[in-house]
């Protein structure tokens, strides 16, 4: 222990302090025996009182040795346990027997395992870990070297998470041994890595999609990869692969059968000693739309919206139209034989009916739109007014308002989601007012008066929509260099259709399921007229929000893109809006699965290991080799020299002894009758 004062004061200090010594002691003998108590404790408080004002600073050192522990970490990842040599049980008994020579030879050390993270070594490693992260080591050395002699990583050396360990370790400063756990020969794997399919196609058109297959550990063997349309096998091709991670790319082309969502599946033949069977096959869906609609176009007299509908319909190659004109003998120019005997996709009513239908012929024509789920939509007529619609609003849930003729003069508008200035948009001659009696209900767009004008609605599954003006053809001529009239007529078809992009789920992900930290790739494809400001997605798991993503369009394929990635397994939704209008079009579950990952790459990686230890002037050892390691480290320690100080004015002992002192000496002298 040494002593020495911090600032000149303190000296001056300590010599009042031995002067005053020397003087209590004249002056204790000078004084008799009544009097020497209380002299000893005026001179004790004033002494007190002079290291109190002073403040003299005392420093002094004190020298202690300290032991310095070797980090010892285990891989506790779950490729740990698929080595075929050593096994997991006798790499446990080789832990153990590992650490009884560290307490043989008297070195200090701790033991911690880790995988996605690093934590204490407790009890027999398991390979409970879904990934590999060595580098969070070196954060762990970096914030504990002080206290270490070393560091001894036990570990096949496959990283699978974070970045790459081989330049972490270099800056340490502290000796970083390796221990490589395994064999050097790959499991052997075979998995599809990717699908490229397109989302959305047409009955009868051909689809081109391909699927990549990688493998591990397998070289110049051939395999079958079969395209199948839920159980049937659509085509098969034979394909070989060669080397560590190769890859091959397989084409396949085919026709759609049936209508609908299909289910696809590409599997891939399994070979001998395969670790990994499950990552095989791969199912995904296409939706499959018809490739020819039709429709039935009603006429009650014609007029300037005709000519638009029905050109706009014969405009789309994909739509076969039936015109049932009514002509002056209350007839059709097409007999109306021919439409209850045909099955259509939707029923268009233009400036029709013009006076009230028959009971009759109501009631037949609700029993085919029920039986043949068919789409209306109702545009209104210069003819048309609330007592010729009276028998079929009701039919396709809506409800007729009668109003005088004034409060149904031309009126400016907009879409419901505020896309343009009313004023910019051609004022319209509101024909009818209505409102929905359905609670799934949509109004496309409104008058200023709030009355409707474009509406969609949906009645036990069957689709209507009403458009209440007679000016459809003014939004035609106003819109040329615009998508005005699209969106009021063309995407009022599609949806009637079922044929455009807000209509039907066109966003699938690129698997039906993911692994953990896999990253997921959601497509849609674009069909008809997307939503102009495009589509985001949300990602829920336990009916929580866990991420969201924004679509990006790809330009090339003319699809919708976006990826993210989920971390923890479980059932997740993902639910995709339109950022237009805020409509969630569609919502579909996935599953995320405990990563695969580690068993994708099973095998002892020396190489990186001994890039670790180089790197820290360390040594690197194979497992069944590891009692050399001993011939290398031994215990180590470090002499620390520590610095205390002694500040008397801060010490709450100082000014309790001279408040006691005093308190004493009052005592004292009240009991000697010296007051």
């Amino acid at each position: 222990m040494k002593f020495n004062f911090l600032h000149q004061i303190d000296f001056i200090s300590a010599f009042i302090a031995i002067s005053s010594l020397f003087i209590f002691i004249y002056l204790f003998r000078t004084y008799g025996k009544i009097y020497r108590g209380i002299f000893i404790l005026r001179t004790s408080i004033l002494f007190l009182m002079i290291l109190y004002l002073f403040n003299p600073v005392l420093k002094y050192y004190t020298n202690r040795y300290s032991s310095l522990e070797w980090a010892l970490f285990f891989d506790n990842s779950s490729s740990i346990k698929f080595h075929k040599s050593p096994s997991l049980n006798s790499i446990n008994l080789g832990v153990n027997n590992f650490l009884k020579k560290f307490n043989d030879k008297d070195i200090s050390f701790s033991t911690y395992s880790f995988h996605s993270i690093v934590e204490p070594l407790n009890g027999q490693l398991n390979g409970k870990g879904q990934t590999t992260n060595i580098g969070n080591i070196s954060e762990f050395l970096e914030q504990n070297k002080n206290k270490l002699a070393g560091s001894i990583i036990i570990s096949d050396g496959i990283p699978t998470e974070g970045a790459d360990p081989s330049l972490l370790f270099q800056d340490l400063d502290l000796k970083i041994y390796t221990l490589g756990v395994g064999s050097r020969s790959t499991l052997v794997d075979i998995f599809i890595n990717s699908i490229d399919a397109p989302t959305v196609a047409i009955k009868n058109d051909r689809i081109n999609l391909s699927a990549e297959v990688q493998s591990i550990g397998v070289s110049g063997e051939k395999f079958s990869v079969s395209l199948y349309d839920e159980s049937r096998l659509i085509a098969s091709k034979y394909v070989s692969l060669s080397g560590l991670n190769s890859k091959v790319k397989v084409n396949f082309q085919f026709q759609p059968r049936s209508l609908g969502r299909q289910k696809y599946k590409i599997q891939v033949s399994s070979i001998s000693d395969e670790v990994n069977i499950l990552n095989n096959r791969q199912s995904f869906d296409i939706l499959i739309l018809k490739d020819k609609y039709k429709v039935a176009l009603f006429t009650g007299s014609p007029n300037k919206n005709t000519i638009v509908i029905k050109n706009t319909l014969n405009a789309n190659s994909r739509i076969e139209l039936d015109h049932y004109l009514k002509t002056f003998s209350n007839k059709f120019s097409i007999p109306i034989k021919n439409f209850w005997e045909s099955a259509y996709d939707l029923i268009l009513f233009e400036n029709y009916p013009i006076e009230p239908l028959p009971p009759n012929f109501v009631r037949i024509l609700a029993k085919k739109i029920i039986s043949q789920q068919t789409g209306v939509m109702i545009v209104g007529g210069p003819n048309q007014n609330n007592k010729s619609l009276e028998s079929l609003a009701p039919l396709i849930g809506f409800q007729l308002h009668d109003e005088s003729s004034s409060q149904k003069d031309v009126n400016y508008w907009d879409f419901s989601n505020n896309l343009f200035e009313s004023e910019d948009l051609p004022p319209l001659h509101r024909k009818f007012s209505i409102s929905s009696t359905e609670k799934d209900s949509k109004d496309i767009a409104v008058f200023e008066s709030g009355w409707t004008l474009l509406t969609r609605n949906i009645k036990k599954r069957l689709r209507s929509v009403i458009f209440t003006s007679s000016d459809l053809n003014k939004i035609f001529f106003y819109s040329k260099d615009t998508n005005v009239y699209s969106k009021i007529f063309s995407e009022s078809i599609n949806w009637l259709l079922r044929s455009g992009i807000s209509t039907e789920n066109y966003f699938r992900m690129n698997r039906d399921y993911l692994q953990q930290g896999e990253m997921a790739y959601l497509s849609g494809t674009k069909v008809g007229l997307a939503d102009s400001l495009g589509y985001y997605v949300d990602v829920f798991r336990s009916d929580k929000i866990v991420l969201s993503a924004d679509f990006d369009i790809n330009t090339e394929k003319n699809i919708w893109e976006t990826n993210f990635r989920t971390s923890i397994p479980g059932n997740y939704v993902y639910k995709v809006y339109s950022k237009q209008n805020e409509e969630m079009i569609q919502s579909t579950d996935f599953k995320v699965l405990d990563s695969q990952i580690e068993i994708s790459q099973v095998y002892l990686n020396d190489k990186l290991l001994k890039e670790i230890s180089l790197s820290s002037n360390g040594s690197y050892f194979d497992w069944n080799d590891r009692d050399n390691i001993f011939n290398e480290i031994s215990q180590k320690g470090k002499q620390e020299i520590k610095a205390n100080v002694i500040i008397f004015k801060d010490s709450v002992i100082l000014i309790s002894l001279i408040i006691f002192f005093l308190c004493t000496e009052l005592i004292l002298r009240k009991k000697s009758g010296l007051f």
